[in-house]
């Protein structure tokens, strides 16, 4: 059935335009399990962002679904400067093999707080669109992420915490969740990331 209705729109270039932009928001919309009708929230980004500070291993503390660490259990994710350029290492342990895997990335900060990522070893994409916003941190202990994508009438949400600790205090969290109160997000589709047992074969 899908063949036949892609032969009758064969002639029509508009029809495909609108074909190839459907596509590629499904492709986006995969990536994000949390989504929500209406346009993106107004967040506010760390302002006097210190990228220095924030360098270093982070780990993977809860976050809303996200498909490239589905599966994955004790997420950490390194961050190093090299030049203008920022790479970042992120590994995590399989839940069914408990087998490591490690993903390369890159990105460069465009506005305080603001970052363009890559999540391949290739050179960050050349766009003004930030997709990695830092709306809260301390540098020291946690780091609230945002970002969010239009659709249309959709929106496609993704909130990262990391922690500097594996097992971060009841006092850290709090704070979180307070950076996403302030920002008018919300905190209970965040999934924890399990970070016991962190062995591997």
């Amino acid at each position: 059935m899908f063949l036949s209705v892609l032969r009758q729109m064969a002639g029509d270039s508009k029809t495909w335009v609108t074909l190839l932009v459907m596509v590629g928001c499904l492709s986006t919309i995969t990536q994000a399990q949390v989504l929500i009708r209406g346009s993106c929230p107004n967040v506010t980004v760390v302002a006097d962002f210190n990228l220095d500070q924030y360098l270093g291993k982070w780990y993977g503390n809860r976050n809303y679904y996200v498909r490239s660490q589905a599966g994955l259990d004790c997420v950490t994710v390194q961050y190093t400067q090299n030049g203008e350029e920022i790479i970042f290492k992120q590994e995590g342990i399989e839940q069914v093999t408990r087998r490591r895997t490690t993903s390369i990335g890159k990105a460069r900060l465009i506005q305080p707080g603001k970052l363009v990522v890559s999540y391949s070893d290739s050179a960050p994409a050349k766009s003004a669109n930030a997709n990695y916003l830092v709306i809260g941190t301390d540098y020291k202990s946690y780091s609230v992420v945002w970002n969010c994508s239009e659709m249309g009438p959709i929106t496609s949400r993704i909130a990262w915490v990391l922690t500097r600790e594996q097992e971060p205090t009841i006092s850290t969290i709090d704070k979180v969740y307070a950076v996403l109160r302030r920002n008018g997000l919300d905190g209970s589709k965040l999934r924890l990331v399990n970070q016991k047992n962190c062995t591997r074969r």
